[in-house]
């Protein structure tokens, strides 16, 4: 009888023998080649709250949003992995990344709680980074599909120039935030309609797309505040085209 560490690694091998055996060669082979998807669109944003930033020994001040929406450009690489699951039917895995471009929020600052004396604004950019899944379904003659897509991952959240402003043309501005880099999580979903063979063998598809970006924070520049300048929940509805080079 063969030694009991040695029966152990044969039936590993087995196993393993059998797990390749059973698996569909096309899945083997389309690991191999993954299609890398570039996108571009536009999107309008979301961010901003309401919110009281506390000061030492003082009431402290109130900033208020008037501008929660703004949009911009969003570009997108992604590199997916395709699985047919049917004939008309494919899975898709892979990494897929986007850019939203800067945005901006804007306000008032009211000052103890009673004088509304500056105006403010801020920029934010978004770089989400997502394991991603798509599903396509092609019609039988297939010159379309509709796909559905996925993803969860992180995102890199950027807060910059923050800008405070008088608006009675005496009271100072404080300038006592300043912007910085931070991680959140988020997710991605969204729908599309797919043209197949619109560049040689290549598709084309556009579709909507509906992005949480988590929230960011300001760094505070003095030991005065009690609290960092919050940009709320972000998220962002973006209508995007993608092709395949």
């Amino acid at each position: 009888m063969l030694p009991l560490n040695i029966q152990l690694t044969l039936s590993k091998g087995i196993i393993l023998a059998s797990l390749l055996a059973i698996t569909p060669p096309s899945f083997a082979l389309d690991l191999t080649k993954g299609q890398k998807i570039l996108q571009l669109g536009g999107y309008l944003n979301h961010s901003g709250k309401t919110q009281f930033i506390g000061i030492e020994d003082l009431i402290g001040d109130r900033f208020t949003v008037s501008k929660h929406h703004d949009g911009n450009l969003v570009v997108g690489l992604g590199y997916l992995f395709n699985h047919p699951v049917k004939k008309a039917i494919q899975l898709s895995y892979g990494i897929n990344v986007f850019y939203l471009t800067k945005t901006q929020v804007k306000g008032q600052v009211i000052q103890e709680d009673l004088f509304e004396n500056l105006a403010y604004k801020y920029g934010l950019s978004h770089v989400p980074v997502y394991a991603a899944a798509k599903a396509s379904i092609d019609n039988p003659a297939n010159h379309y599909g509709i796909t559905f897509d996925s993803g969860i991952g992180v995102n890199i959240l950027t807060t910059s120039s923050f800008h405070e402003e008088s608006l009675d043309g005496m009271t100072l501005p404080d300038h006592a935030f300043s912007g910085h880099s931070q991680v959140t999580f988020s997710a991605m979903a969204g729908f599309g309609v797919r043209m197949n063979n619109v560049f040689g063998h290549a598709p084309l598809e556009c579709g909507y797309r509906f992005f949480y970006l988590g929230q960011g924070k300001f760094k505070k520049q003095t030991n005065q505040l009690l609290n960092n300048l919050s940009t709320g929940p972000s998220y962002a509805n973006a209508l995007i085209c993608s092709v395949v080079v």
